[in-house]
């Protein structure tokens, strides 16, 4: 999703305040990072996991190409004709327009206005963000922005909250875990 989507009006039908709170919340961070075309440093642990996740050499896969394919046991419903030509002519024509003088300002408006709602939703939430998906999406988007940031420093703050390490490994854990356990235990008081 180009983080152009949050600049939408809320009267338009496709407005992201529409969206359920959790697709928008973890559809907010990665627009981010997708505008800022952001790359993890390449170390000897991503080239071994390239190695291993990948059926070819990384450098020769074809990404256009890879687009559309998906594994038949992931395909509930089989995309037609119209979106995959959609989906091309965003990623073919319009994503290039959008990086190019003048139209490079709205994008970076738009960058703006993603790292605002992020910052928003962290405050908010006091670091907590949502769900343990948008925390390490929003804690990345922190680092992107300003590895030395206070933005940044209070995420790393509160991840212990997230994770720990149990007697079987690291563990992740999702707010309010302990309250769903414990209701069928109250229901039944």
């Amino acid at each position: 999703m180009p983080p152009e989507f949050w600049k939408f009006p809320s009267f338009l039908p496709i407005s992201p305040g529409k969206l359920l709170c959790y697709c928008r919340l973890t559809y907010l961070p990665m627009s981010y990072l997708y505008g800022k075309r952001f790359v993890g440093p390449i170390t000897s642990l991503i080239l071994q996991l390239r190695e291993e996740i990948y059926t070819q050499p990384y450098s020769e896969i074809n990404w256009s190409k890879m687009r559309h394919f998906c594994a038949k046991e992931d395909i509930f419903f089989p995309h037609t004709t119209v979106q995959n030509l959609l989906w091309d002519t965003l990623s073919n024509v319009v994503e290039p327009v959008l990086n190019h003088f003048p139209l490079n300002k709205l994008r970076q408006k738009s960058l703006e206005i993603a790292i605002n709602l992020i910052h928003y939703e962290d405050e908010a939430s006091r670091y907590m963000t949502i769900g343990c998906v948008e925390k390490p999406l929003n804690m990345l988007c922190c680092w992107v922005e300003d590895p030395n940031s206070d933005y940044f420093k209070k995420h790393l703050a509160r991840l212990g909250e997230y994770l720990w390490v149990g007697e079987d490994g690291m563990r992740v854990q999702e707010k309010c875990v302990t309250l769903a356990d414990n209701i069928p235990a109250i229901l039944n008081l």
